[in-house]
């Protein structure tokens, strides 16, 4: 295992996990770095798999990075990691906000991204959200410690323990530098892909969480993906939320893992 810190000469921090031949680089979603998959992390298959856990722009290991925070700006970092890392090919996994990072590289970049993986993904287009919903979201990540806890909390203290909403929020605050959380808003929220419509040819897998938000559970997903995508499965877990890598860990590496060593053009389309 091996570790880069934000200062490195690497474009983003990360952490090496396995030796496998397959190489494939993880990002993170909005909320968290890429400790989000601490949980799930035991159950990757090391021998056949190097995990390239990689926090973009003002996450985790990448805080104090400034930048645009853009969805082309987050693909070229990638694969800057990629040619630092020597890896001419890699599969991308991408989580909610970065699933849009992952199907950039995809659209762009199929000879060398050989595969992907979107798991709770937001509308190719973002979801188009007025100007008073943007402005507030990126006054929430300016916020103070308390009003940003609080309203995390809320958000999932419905369905998950109480607990768990509270180390959420404070993994938020820990993880994320507020500046680069306001200037992801428009990523995910309005401006989506650069190009909404853009063919993708390599495969695709979508894991969604069926007690997520409806624009990211399965029938929203597969119609906004199916016109995109040549080669496109999409696994939906009924009692799973936003998070399936800490709701459901052991299931989500091995949906992954079985996707990224299926032959292309096998048991493609839509699965629940």
């Amino acid at each position: 295992m091996a570790t880069e810190a934000a200062g490195s000469a690497l474009p983003l921090g990360h952490e090496l996990v396995g030796t496998g031949a397959t190489r494939v680089v993880v990002m993170n979603d909005w909320l968290c770095d890429t400790s989000t998959w601490d949980g799930a992390r035991p159950y990757l298959d090391g021998t056949r798999f190097t995990f390239a856990f990689a926090d973009l722009r003002g996450y985790g290991r990448s805080r104090g990075r400034t930048g645009a925070f853009t969805v082309e700006e987050a693909a070229s970092d990638v694969l800057a990691l990629a040619d630092a890392l020597g890896w001419t090919e890699l599969a991308v996994v991408g989580h909610s906000m970065s699933s849009l990072v992952a199907l950039h590289l995809a659209q762009g970049h199929a000879g060398r991204v050989r595969r992907v993986v979107v798991i709770t993904p937001p509308p190719p287009a973002g979801f188009g959200v007025d100007d008073a919903t943007l402005e507030a979201s990126r006054a929430l990540a300016l916020a103070d410690d308390a009003t940003r806890s609080s309203a995390i909390e809320q958000r999932f203290a419905a369905r998950l323990s109480s607990g768990w909403t509270k180390y959420k929020a404070a993994r938020w605050l820990a993880c994320a530098d507020p500046a680069a959380a306001a200037g992801y808003v428009a990523m995910f929220a309005r401006d989506g892909l650069p190009d909404p419509a853009g063919p993708i040819a390599v495969p695709v897998l979508a894991i969604t969480g069926e007690q997520d938000a409806p624009p990211m559970r399965r029938e929203a997903v597969l119609k906004n993906l199916s016109p995109l995508c040549a080669e496109l499965a999409v696994t939906a877990l009924a009692d799973v939320g936003h998070y399936p890598m800490e709701e459901m860990p052991p299931l989500t590496v091995a949906l992954i893992e079985r996707f990224l060593e299926r032959r292309s053009g096998t048991s493609s389309g839509e699965h629940s």
